[in-house]
């Protein structure tokens, strides 16, 4: 990757027209951010809470602020920009909320501005000068000065367990100690935030295969960029450090220390920040939120990838399928005129009796007047037509998602599309033949649904307002 300096203009200006765009930033230009900071600081930045919960949690703030906006209102909103994740725990049956990464580091920096955190202090040198000195003799190659520091080193040991077993300790610097955990503590609130960077960049290696693909070219083009994103997601640093945490998390003696020592220094410090000791007594409980947050965004994008896989496996199959047909059509167009009659403009390879070629046959439009335009149609909708939809959704995880939905009541065929991400016509012909499964009456009104159109477009269309009130027992239409 090209350093700052070797950047142009143009290329550093569409980097940081990117950086605008994310999320993050999208926060922290909110209007209202002030008061969407304090909500989720106050009730998200532990980790994970129930929708029910947050959003009576959510609705007693904003009561009390003189806010009219509703919970579960800000909820969707938040979840609509990227800030919060909307999951169904299947451990207890219900929706869980939590803080996207994005909102996580826009929090982080609100904190520290308004903390007004700063590692210059009067023990930081101290402590940068030695960290930077062991850095030192670790690729020092003179052995000489290597010795020298590993003598001195042992010297002062053999000096302080003299002391120790003569009943002597010396007061340690509180200043000094009091920098080195303010800093350290710094380090792992960051760290909280970006032990998640592993599975943001899974989740943005597979954040294009959600959209429409118009040709095979451009299939082959986003599977290539989906695997060379995974790579640079698996050689990265982030999914270094989640291993590395993983491991302490689930090493019991590793973990005992470090609570002990962090007990410790509670205990012999308490006058540092009590935001900055929350941090520390609850790291290994943060952390593992985090690593939660990884594995399931690995499942998401693994649902992502699979639904990819088949849309371009059945997408090329109807490639050839079209490509066939239309040169069947033109041959049977062109068999139709007779070759004594008109001259041909094009050449028909009708010598050999084996055509290898598709798309050889071609034939001219003799009306080139423009169509008239498409009228609604009459009648039912027949539904059964259709079946083939349903091999271009992931039907199991859709009916998975909408059983979950119906433990809180009946829900709406409009409210089941928008409980998806990117609904496209698929989507909505499957819930719709499942919808006439379901027990309602005959003169149901009828609505109007938004889906996405393979060509990047929202279209409409209108509905029956059926409403699911008993589980979906098969994913077969």
């Amino acid at each position: 990757m090209n350093t700052i300096a070797e950047l142009s203009a143009s290329e550093l200006l569409e980097v940081n027209r990117d950086l605008q765009g994310s999320r993050a930033i999208r926060l922290l230009a909110t209007t209202n951010l002030g008061l969407y900071a304090t909500l989720m600081e106050r009730h998200l930045a532990d980790g994970a809470l129930p929708e029910t919960e947050l959003v009576v949690r959510l609705e007693r703030d904003l009561a009390a602020l003189d806010d009219a906006q509703s919970g579960l209102a800000l909820i969707k909103s938040w979840a609509a920009q990227g800030w919060l994740h909307r999951i169904v725990d299947e451990r207890h049956d219900h929706n869980v909320c939590y803080l996207t990464q994005d909102a996580r580091r826009a929090l982080h920096f609100l904190r520290g501005m308004r903390r007004q955190d700063t590692i210059a202090t009067g023990g930081s040198i101290t402590g940068i000068a030695s960290r930077l000195k062991q850095v030192a003799l670790r690729v020092d190659n003179d052995p000489a000065r290597v010795r020298k520091h590993i003598e001195a080193e042992i010297a002062a040991l053999h000096e302080e367990l003299a002391q120790l077993d003569a009943g002597q300790r010396p007061q340690p610097d509180v200043t000094d100690c009091y920098d080195e955990a303010r800093a350290i503590a710094l380090q792992m609130e960051r760290l909280i935030t970006d032990i998640g960077q592993y599975g943001t960049m899974i989740e943005q290696a597979t954040a294009a295969l959600n959209e429409p693909i118009d040709s095979n070219t451009e299939y082959r083009d986003r599977q290539r960029q989906m695997y060379s994103d995974y790579q640079a997601a698996w050689d990265s640093q982030g999914r270094d450090s989640h291993r590395a945490f993983l491991r302490m998390i689930n090493d019991p003696d590793q973990r005992a220390e470090f609570e002990a020592d962090v007990a410790a220094v509670a205990d012999a410090l308490p006058a540092l920040d009590t935001a900055l000791r929350k941090v520390m007594a609850g790291f290994f409980e943060l952390v593992g939120h985090q690593i939660d947050e990884v594995e399931r965004i690995q499942q998401r994008c693994a649902q992502r990838v699979k639904r990819f896989t088949a849309f371009g496996t059945m997408e090329q199959s109807r490639g050839v399928a079209r490509q066939l047909n239309e040169a069947i059509g033109a041959a049977r167009a062109l068999l139709k005129s007779s070759f004594t009659d008109s001259r041909l403009d094009i050449d028909v390879p009708l010598a050999r009796h084996a055509i290898s070629s598709v798309g050889a046959l071609s034939f001219k439009i003799g009306d080139l007047s423009n169509p008239k335009p498409a009228k609604p149609a009459d009648g039912e909708v027949d539904l059964a037509s259709f079946a083939a939809l349903a091999t271009q959704v992931d039907a199991p995880a859709m009916s998975e998602m909408l059983n979950g939905a119906l433990r809180d009541g009946p829900v709406s065929l409009p409210d089941a599309v928008d409980l998806l991400d990117t609904a496209y016509l698929g989507h909505v012909i499957v819930l719709w033949s499942w919808a006439l499964k379901q027990p309602n009456p005959d003169d149901t009104e009828s609505t109007t649904v938004r889906f996405r159109s393979l060509d990047g477009h929202d279209r409409e269309i209108a509905v029956p307002r059926l409403t699911f009130t008993e589980p979906i027992a098969g994913v077969s239409i």
